[in-house]
C-alpha cells in the first residue's frame, strides 16, 4: 500500500502547488522558473550521494520529461490565477482515463493480467467510473469553456508527465531516479519557462528585477519550492510501486477537497457537493482495495 499512502500524499501537496498562484496571481512563467531552477539548486547536493550513472535513453526521458514539467508547470499557475485552483484542479479528472489507457497500451501484460481477472477488472473500471462521475458533480459550479480549452493540452501533457515518471523510476533505482529527476528534470523545466518568458521581450534589467525578483514572488516561490519537492518525492514513490499511473492520478483527486478545505478556511466561494465528495472518497477507497488486489 506504499503507492496509496505516498498518492495521498501527493494530493495534499498538489493542492498547495495549485492554489499558491490564486491567491498571489503572479506570471505563470516567472513562477515555472522559479520552480525549476529553485529545486535544481536546493537539491543539487542529492547527486553526489548516488554514484554516476549514464543511459542515453534515461536521460531523454528526463529531458524530455523536464519540457512537459516546464509547460505543464506555466499552465497551471496560469489557470489558478486566471479559474481558480479549484477549476483548475478539477480539470484533473480527464488524467484519469487518459493515463490509464496510456499505460495500458505501452504495457499491454498488465492489461493482459486484469483480463484474465474479469471482475477485478470490471471493478477497477466501476471504481473509475465513479471517481469521474462523482468528480464532475462535486462541484456546483460548472467547468467553463474557457477553462477546458485553456487546461486540456496540460491535461493532457500531465498524463504523459505521470507516464514518463514512472518509467525513470523503474529504468533505475529509484534514489537515483529522484535525484536526477529533481535536479536534472528540473533545471530543463527552468530553462523552457525562461525561454518563453525571454522570448515575450521581457529581460530587460529593470523588469527582471521589477518581476523576477519581487519580493510577493520570492515569498510565494519559497513555499512553492518546497511544497514542490515533496510533491515529486511523494508522487515518484507512489507511480514506481503503481499498478498503473491512473491509480495514481486518480488519488491525486484528493487535491481539490483539500482545495476545498482552503476556500472555506479563506472563505472563497467554492460551491460543491458534500454528498459527491462521499462518493469520490467511497471509490477511490474500492479503487485501491481492487488495484492492490
Amino acid at each position: 500500500m506504499t503507492w496509496v499512502i505516498t498518492g495521498l500524499f501527493y494530493g495534499l501537496f498538489m493542492s498547495f502547488y495549485t492554489y499558491i498562484n490564486q491567491k498571489y496571481k503572479l506570471n505563470g512563467y516567472i513562477l515555472g522558473m522559479w520552480r525549476g531552477f529553485g529545486i535544481m539548486l536546493v537539491t543539487f547536493p542529492i547527486i553526489f550521494v548516488e554514484p554516476f550513472y549514464f543511459d542515453p535513453i534515461y536521460f531523454i526521458l528526463l529531458t524530455v520529461q523536464g519540457l512537459f514539467i516546464g509547460y505543464f508547470d506555466s499552465r497551471v499557475f496560469m489557470a489558478s490565477a486566471r479559474f481558480g485552483a479549484g477549476g483548475t484542479s478539477r480539470t484533473l479528472v480527464f488524467s484519469i482515463v487518459i493515463s490509464t489507457i496510456l499505460w495500458w497500451i505501452l504495457h499491454p501484460a498488465d492489461f493482459l493480467v486484469l483480463w484474465q481477472r474479469p471482475w477485478i477488472l470490471l471493478g477497477i473500471i466501476a471504481a473509475l467510473s465513479g471517481t469521474i462521475i462523482s468528480y464532475l458533480f462535486i462541484t456546483k459550479d460548472p467547468f467553463s469553456k474557457q477553462l477546458i480549452t485553456f487546461r486540456m493540452p496540460a491535461v493532457v501533457v500531465g498524463s504523459l508527465v505521470s507516464t514518463v515518471n514512472k518509467e525513470i523510476m523503474l529504468r533505475h533505482q529509484l534514489e537515483t531516479g529522484i535525484g536526477y529527476y529533481l535536479v536534472y528534470s528540473m533545471f530543463i523545466s527552468g530553462l523552457y519557462n525562461l525561454y518563453i518568458y525571454a522570448s515575450q521581450g521581457r529581460m530587460t534589467k529593470n523588469r527582471v528585477l521589477k518581476e523576477v525578483f519581487a519580493p510577493k514572488v520570492v515569498q510565494a516561490s519559497f513555499m512553492l519550492i518546497l511544497f514542490s519537492i515533496a510533491l515529486i518525492i511523494a508522487k515518484s514513490i507512489s507511480l514506481a510501486y503503481t499498478p498503473n499511473t491512473g491509480y495514481v492520478n486518480a488519488l491525486s483527486l484528493t487535491s481539490p477537497l483539500w482545495i476545498i478545505l482552503f476556500n472555506h478556511y479563506f472563505k472563497e466561494k467554492d460551491l460543491v457537493s458534500v454528498r459527491a465528495g462521499l462518493v469520490l472518497i467511497i471509490s477511490l477507497f474500492f479503487l485501491t482495495i481492487l488495484a492492490s488486489a
